[in-house]
C-alpha cells in the first residue's frame, strides 16, 4: 500500500490539509501525488507516498485507508491472463 485515499466534509478541507501539511513535515515524508477531487458525497484526498510504511502511518493518523493504484499493487505476480485485475470490468 502507497495510496491512501480520504474522504471529506468540504467544510473540513482546509483544516485538515494544513494539519497534514505539519504532519507531513514533521515527519520528514514526502508524497509522489496528490489529489483533490469533489464528489457529491465530500472530497476525496488520494496520496501516493514513496515508501508503503509512509502510507500506512500517515492512513492511520488521518483515518484514510488503502488505495491500489496498480495492477501491481493488486497481484504482485500480475494479472492471469484471461482475467480482469480486480476492480476492472471489461
Amino acid at each position: 500500500m502507497r495510496v491512501v485515499e480520504i474522504r471529506l466534509d468540504p467544510s473540513e478541507l482546509s483544516r485538515t490539509m494544513a494539519a497534514m501539511r505539519v504532519w507531513l513535515d514533521q515527519h520528514r515524508f514526502e508524497t509522489n501525488r496528490f489529489s483533490c477531487l469533489d464528489q457529491d458525497n465530500g472530497v476525496l484526498l488520494s496520496l501516493e507516498f514513496k515508501q508503503a510504511y509512509q502510507a500506512r502511518a500517515f492512513a492511520q493518523h488521518f483515518g484514510g485507508r488503502s488505495a491500489a493504484q496498480t495492477v501491481e499493487e493488486l497481484a504482485p505476480d500480475g494479472p492471469k491472463p484471461g482475467l480482469s485485475p480486480p476492480g476492472l470490468i471489461g
